[in-house]
């Protein structure tokens, strides 16, 4: 009988683990302008969702 299991994959090297820390990763974060000014279209934006949320649970109940 086997006594060690793997698991779901093979355990990594420390030498690959080092190498893969190292490496840089790309983001697909947005850059927001820290100078933004909240807008009508943002009131807009906002009192929209308030609207559909309120319907939304007026269904539920």
């Amino acid at each position: 009988m086997k006594t060690d299991t793997l698991g779901t994959s093979a355990p990594i090297k420390n030498d690959e683990l080092k190498e893969l820390l190292n490496e840089p990763v790309a983001t697909n974060e947005k850059q927001y302008d820290s100078n933004r000014i909240f807008g009508a279209i943002d009131m807009w934006n906002l009192q929209k969702k308030q609207r559909t949320s309120l319907a939304m649970r007026r269904r539920l109940n």
